[in-house]
């Protein structure tokens, strides 16, 4: 009898412990799942757990009512762990460069985390097999953390709970959770994380995915309006004055809004670098056309003249510079791009009427200086709700954008100090975008340009200047709704 007793503890201490049970869950970012099957292959190869298939866990999750993405997260590993045993949960997100490595115990609780390199969605063969020996210390303490035996069938909703005075919140120095490894293995959480340090890599901020360009093809719906008057600095005072100075005054309002097309393209051929300064340089260039047939009314001290149908040309255009700070925010996987960047170049308005139509109202060529022209400086931003939906906005301001020289002639002196003009404006616009599917996606923008123009000296149509009255005022506004298609890559 003693002999059989003697034999029987032999046995049973010669006999291996159950190993862990471990499952790799879905990770965010690998749809095609090479990097889940990798990190699999790593786990079997180091043979020091026990690896559950997916469909299995699914399968427990499901008894549990979790399906799809829900049995992926931490309150599904909780929830599938009470229908069979598992020690660890092995999940995360991967991006371009990076893997964030996520462990949970079998309450759904993080057991370790960890950032690796990742290139073409895959780990290097040496930092895959340092994970399989992570995985297998994180499925120890996943094994120590519990007290009672899980249930091996489909239990009640309260069954397999851990016992309520195990402590699930120790963290490593870094305030990450560490794993703390059961008595088979001799390393440590600094040690492991040592262990799965790139030496070459240091500690830096991730590669944001910034498109190479996006170009827009768009329709343009736009309003614009004019004023001149004589003898005041702002319209609204003429319109207010109970004695109108002397001279011509005239209004160009449009009653309905004119079409157009609108191309641009934004490029930062530096995108793909990792240095956020220089994959922030870029170039923008805009380019928009409409044609407008406009009712013309020309009022002088004499009375209201007729009303005249004109046809004119609307085009603009603009070349910047600019550097972005670009930056992932918002909802999704991988998360969009956002921005926020100033830009400095040079822009155009002209709106050349037609000289056949017997108006004397000039065109608005707005060039100088530069004859191509005006400078202008402005801040802009871009702000994702998620792929399909950002909030975009500018806001320009425009360095002497005066008139052409025939306008100049006009309504004041090109022998002034002054050069006859000085004017200001400034540019708004604001709108929406988004992906529609792939590269391809959509955008709706409002648009302003306004600007105001001063008029000195004597003109060859203000042709009063006296104590009293003397040059004028000439104030223009565009108003366009952009909506069109948009391709980025």
């Amino acid at each position: 009898m003693r002999l059989l007793s003697v034999t029987a503890l032999v046995v049973l201490f010669a006999l291996p412990a159950a190993a862990q049970k471990v499952v790799v869950l879905e990770i965010d970012g690998d749809p095609q799942g090479k990097l889940r099957t990798q990190i699999e292959s790593a786990v079997k190869t180091a043979g020091t757990v026990e690896l559950i298939s997916l469909k299995t866990f699914k399968d427990a999750a499901a008894k549990k009512k979790l399906k799809g993405a829900a049995a992926m997260t931490p309150v599904g590993v909780a929830r599938a762990s009470r229908v069979m045993r598992l020690d660890a949960a092995v999940g995360g997100e991967v991006s371009a460069t990076t893997y964030k490595v996520l462990i949970y115990d079998r309450a759904g609780e993080q057991l370790w985390t960890k950032e690796l390199p990742v290139k073409k969605g895959l780990l290097s063969d040496d930092f895959a097999g340092k994970l399989a020996r992570a995985i297998t210390a994180a499925a120890e303490q996943g094994a120590a953390r519990v007290t009672t035996p899980p249930p091996t069938g489909g239990g009640e909703e309260g069954g397999g709970e851990e016992s309520p005075g195990l402590d699930l919140t120790q963290t490593d120095g870094a305030g990450e959770r560490g794993v703390i490894t059961g008595t088979g293995s001799s390393a440590n959480p600094d040690e492991r994380d040592a262990d799965l340090e790139d030496p070459n890599r240091k500690k830096q901020r991730a590669h944001v995915p910034v498109p190479l360009f996006r170009v827009w093809v768009a329709g343009a719906t736009t309003w614009r309006t004019q004023c001149l008057r004589p003898g005041v600095t702002t319209c609204k005072e003429y319109d207010l004055a109970q004695t109108p100075p002397t001279g011509i005054s005239i209004d160009f309002t449009a009653t309905v809004p004119y079409l157009g097309l609108s191309l641009n393209a934004d490029v930062f051929p530096l995108a793909r670098m990792d240095s956020i300064v220089l994959q922030g340089f870029g170039a923008l260039i805009g380019f928009q056309y409409g044609q407008s047939q406009t009712r013309i009314r020309e009022d002088t001290t004499q009375g209201q003249g007729t009303e005249k149908i004109v046809k004119s040309d609307d085009i603009a255009f603009s070349a910047a510079l600019a550097w972005r700070y670009h930056f992932q925010m918002g909802y999704g996987d991988p998360q969009p791009v956002a921005y926020v960047g100033l830009r400095g170049g040079l822009q155009s308005r002209s709106f050349i009427i037609d000289p056949m139509a017997g108006t004397s109202l000039p065109s608005s060529d707005r060039t100088f200086p530069t004859g191509i022209g005006f400078f202008s400086a402005g801040i802009d931003a871009s702000i994702p709700i998620n792929q399909y939906l950002r909030v975009e906005a500018g806001v320009s301001l425009f360095v002497n954008p005066r008139p052409a020289a025939e306008q100049i002639i006009g309504y004041g002196n090109q022998n002034d100090d002054t050069g006859g003009a000085i004017s200001k404006g400034f540019g708004v616009e604001a709108g929406l975008a988004g992906q529609i599917w792939g590269p391809v996606g959509y955008v709706v923008r409002w648009r302003y340009m306004g600007f105001a123009d001063r008029y000195y000296g004597q003109g060859q149509k203000w042709t009063v200047c006296n104590d009293l009255q003397c040059g004028g005022v000439g104030e223009e506004s565009f108003h366009s709704i952009i909506w069109g298609i948009t391709a980025s890559y």
